[in-house]
């Protein structure tokens, strides 16, 4: 396994330097920057090499959102490397490594087990951390240099990911593998075993490689298969070498390389023609394997990195390709607008009524950020934002009427705000230089805040029957009606939410 390097090979006045820099970007408590500090120092390579922000929370008694602004920060001074990760949704493999957003390309084939992924923004794109090579080195920038075991299951691998059955990543390799191998350039390699029913596997991600040999029928006598490891291929002379495409468990796959096999004991002997070290990894999938989605520890996904304010602010050129869309299986949406706006400004003149609408929107941006979502765009008077938790949009939308209401008190024009909120999916792109979302859950949501009375917050179905929502509307005044939204071929459910004043 790989240890951390020696201390030498911190560059001592870069660390310095840039840590200075962080404590300058935010108010951090003390303690926060010495245990980052002190981690960078004496952390394991493994352990600085793609880092989870919501993992080193945990573990050092930070919130969620502290880690996350944290990590954003360092990467934004240097101390760290922000990675946009393409993770295979059935198997663990890192399908991409990108530092930028408009690099990442959600629809890909898997070089491990080659079935083909469509994936979103909530689920296989996660964003990790790894330290910068100016402020120290780790062996993991080097995967050449790596063990063939920690190549694969450490280089290749999220180290995130929940093996199924209860089972632990060593008991899940050793059910499956049956070894590794480095063969040299120029070098041949001899390798024997006993391959039984179901899928035997030789695997080399170093070239992008995979045969698949699908062993059935009735033990055979020993067998001998010869690979040649040419320049970006397989060649096996002695076997029919075909595509085969099949559905198994949740997933459809796309063998690009595949042959047939009697079970027994197997001879495979490995030629590498190149100039270029193969490096192998041997497995064995029984009959009754079935892929599934893979699960995985709490991460930050992409969803969560573009709904952090501090990243909007600190990295606006991180963009969708403009090519791209990328899916949003689940996000929230609130939109909120003044009431008789446009009589506002004749009535108090530009300057007055543009000064009152712009502490509105001071009052909402803080209110949303608080509660953990950011604001996706102004349209005229209006605000679209956008939060991963219903929980967190319905708390936004309550307390900015609160707010809004105690400022009136003392405003020269009192504002009334009606408030939007539902939950869905949306494809996120890019437009005018940012990111915004499209779909008809985002349409329905702007229509839903259309329904909303002055002091008023509409929600829909959905996101009442999210956790911990109806807790939060009790005792206010509410009331269910079934609606008409342009463009939605049924009537859908509302529930209305009265806010009043607070008192203070």
């Amino acid at each position: 396994m790989s240890r951390g390097l020696n201390p030498a090979s911190i560059n001592e006045s870069v660390l310095t330097q840039r840590l200075s820099e962080l404590e300058s970007a935010a108010n951090w408590p003390p303690s926060v920057l010495q245990d980052l500090e002190r981690f960078i120092h004496t952390g394991d390579d493994y352990d600085l090499f793609r880092i989870n922000p919501i993992k080193y929370a945990t573990v050092n008694g930070l919130s969620e959102a502290d880690g996350i602004n944290l990590f954003v920060h360092a990467a934004k001074v240097g101390l760290f490397e922000m990675q946009w990760l393409l993770i295979c949704a059935y198997c663990p493999q890192v399908a991409g490594s990108f530092r930028e957003l408009d690099q990442v390309h959600p629809r890909f084939q898997c070089e491990f087990c080659n079935a083909l992924n469509d994936v979103a923004l909530d689920d296989y794109i996660q964003v990790a951390f790894t330290v910068s090579d100016a402020v120290r080195d780790i062996a993991f920038r080097h995967p050449e240099q790596l063990s063939v075991q920690d190549y694969y299951l450490r280089y290749n691998f999220s180290r995130d990911f929940r093996p199924p059955h209860g089972m632990t990543h060593e008991q899940l390799v050793a059910a499956l593998s049956r070894g590794f191998s480095d063969v040299e350039a120029e070098q041949r390699g001899s390798f024997e075993f006993d391959v039984t029913a179901g899928r035997f596997e030789v695997l080399d991600l170093s070239h992008k490689l995979l045969l698949v040999f699908f062993a059935k029928g009735d033990v055979a006598g020993p067998q001998g298969t010869q690979i040649q490891l040419e320049s970006g291929r397989f060649v096996v002379p002695d076997r029919p070498i075909g595509p085969r495409e099949m559905v198994l468990g949740d997933g459809l796959f796309a063998f690009r390389r595949t042959t047939d096999v009697s079970p027994g004991k197997h001879t495979v002997v490995i030629e590498n023609r190149t100039s270029e070290r193969g490096r192998f990894w041997f497995l064995q999938y029984p009959p009754q394997f079935v892929p599934h989605l893979v699960e995985y520890e709490p991460f930050l996904s992409g969803k969560r990195l573009l709904l952090t304010p501090c990243f909007g602010e600190l990295y606006k050129t991180q963009l969708v390709d403009e090519r791209e869309s990328l899916a949003v299986s689940d996000m929230t949406y609130l939109f909120t607008d003044l009431k008789d706006s446009t009589p506002l400004y004749e009535s108090v003149g530009d300057v007055n009524a543009y000064f009152l609408v712009r502490q509105h929107f001071d009052i909402l941006n803080k209110i949303i950020r608080e509660r953990s979502g950011t604001i996706i765009k102004t349209i005229g008077d209006a605000v679209m934002a956008g939060f991963e938790r219903p929980q967190d949009a319905v708390r936004a939308s309550i307390e900015m009427i609160e707010e809004l209401l105690h400022f009136n008190q003392t405003a020269s024009r009192p504002l009334g705000l009606k408030v939007g909120v539902h939950r869905g999916r949306a494809v996120a792109v890019r437009l005018n230089d940012r990111i915004d979302y499209f779909g008809q859950d985002v349409n329905i949501a702007a229509r839903v805040q259309g329904l909303a009375a002055v002091n008023e917050v509409c929600l829909t179905e959905a996101v009442m029957e999210a956790p911990g929502v109806s807790d939060i509307v009790e005792g206010r005044p509410a009331s269910r009606d079934y609606e008409n939204l342009k463009g939605v071929g049924q009537k859908m459910e509302i529930h209305r939410i009265g806010v009043s004043p607070t008192r203070r």
